[in-house]
């Protein structure tokens, strides 16, 4: 498994999502993409733009230590080892719509905006990429904080002119390979009394 990438796959994960749903809302024509939003990088539009601009960790990080793992080998039985405990990451986007009038940037906003909504947990089936454990489920929260001063400066920073845009984050895990030997418990003793 390619761990590692990850946050290359969620990215995928949330660009394919949006893709269907334009897609399955009409929107054929719409360019989905994860560049940075930059005139320059919009080539065709209408098109939207779903781009992370930051990684952090899990407000709820603390020192993490190894933990005890128990699962089944091919034949039943019950394995154990220790092994880093995963991290948990949040990756932020933000999502803009470059459109040819602001009627249709208004329209296409609704519908990433219901999209995220609609698909506040991504399971198995819609996760891209090789990097998701079967249970790995993808949460897409909106970022509540974020406001028209963050708006202002992230715009800012790219040297261009400021337009509407929503902000989201998405709780991921990075698993450690790492464990210990397999941890071999105590079942029963036999003890025998010799004279």
């Amino acid at each position: 498994m390619s761990q590692f990438k990850i946050i290359a796959d969620t990215s995928e994960t949330l660009k394919e999502l949006l893709k269907e749903s334009f897609v399955s809302a009409g929107f054929k024509t719409v360019t989905i993409s994860t560049d940075v939003p930059k005139k320059d990088n919009i080539k065709n539009k209408p098109a939207v733009n779903c781009y992370m601009y930051h990684i952090g960790f899990a407000p709820n990080y603390k020192e993490r230590t190894q933990s005890l793992v128990s699962t089944q080998d091919r034949d039943g039985n019950i394995v154990e080892f220790y092994q880093d405990a995963p991290l948990y990451l949040f990756a932020h986007y933000v999502v803009s719509i470059w459109g040819n009038s602001p009627t249709e940037e208004n329209l296409l906003m609704g519908l990433a905006i219901k999209t995220f909504l609609e698909n506040p947990m991504v399971t198995r089936e819609k996760l891209k990429g090789d990097s998701f454990y079967p249970d790995d489920i993808l949460n897409v929260y909106p970022n509540l904080q974020a406001d028209y001063n963050d708006v202002l400066s992230f715009w800012r920073s790219l040297n261009e002119e400021v337009r509407p845009v929503m902000y989201y984050y998405v709780k991921f895990r990075i698993e450690s390979e790492r464990r210990s030997a397999e941890i071999r418990r105590v079942t029963g003793k036999d003890l025998a009394i010799r004279k």
